[in-house]
């Protein structure tokens, strides 16, 4: 292949990718060159996930990084689902945005105990037969490992905060305050 038939196939390639980035995901090409690119440095490259050795084997096997995904909706969803069945009206859809912050901030420095339970949930085959993991122990057990009683005074404290805005700016939009 001439320099400049490499330089269109990488130009196409760059473009595609630019459009689609979640493709990247299932590039085997990419990933390597990923993993080449830590190797220089000699170690992480600190973006995504801080998962140590277990990254590794993680983002090399992509059986293992879709049930990652499947995984991390799965908590999503179920968050999601027991803040609305706690009424928490319009403050609910902030608390979500808040909660799965949360989560995502726990999977990206995960502490030992969690990064070693999402393993054996990765691994786990009877849970992945759907398109979300149904078992609402396991995704509650998880959630407990990740969301401590902190991080939940953090989901309230910012619910509780937007719901005052609202309060407040329909008070004032409505004149009821001099």
């Amino acid at each position: 292949m001439s320099q400049q038939e490499h330089s269109e196939n990488q130009s196409t390639f760059n473009q595609e990718n630019a459009v689609n980035p979640m493709g990247l995901l299932f590039d085997e090409e990419w990933l390597r060159k990923g993993v080449e690119a830590e190797d220089k440095v000699g170690g992480n490259i600190g973006a995504g996930l801080d998962w140590g050795s277990a990254f590794g084997s993680l983002i090399g096997n992509l059986e293992l990084l879709g049930r990652f995904t499947t995984l991390r909706i799965s908590l999503n969803r179920e968050v999601r689902l027991l803040l609305n069945n706690w009424n928490l009206g319009t403050a609910t859809k902030i608390a979500v945005i808040a909660a799965r912050e949360r989560i995502l901030e726990k999977f990206r420095l995960p502490t030992p105990e969690v990064r070693e339970y999402i393993l054996a949930t990765l691994e786990n085959d009877q849970l992945y037969d759907e398109e979300f993991i149904s078992d609402q122990e396991i995704l509650h057990e998880l959630l407990g490992l990740l969301l401590k009683q902190e991080d939940w005074e953090i989901i309230g404290a910012v619910a509780a905060d937007s719901l005052k805005k609202e309060i407040i700016h329909k008070a004032v939009g409505e004149k009821i305050s001099a």
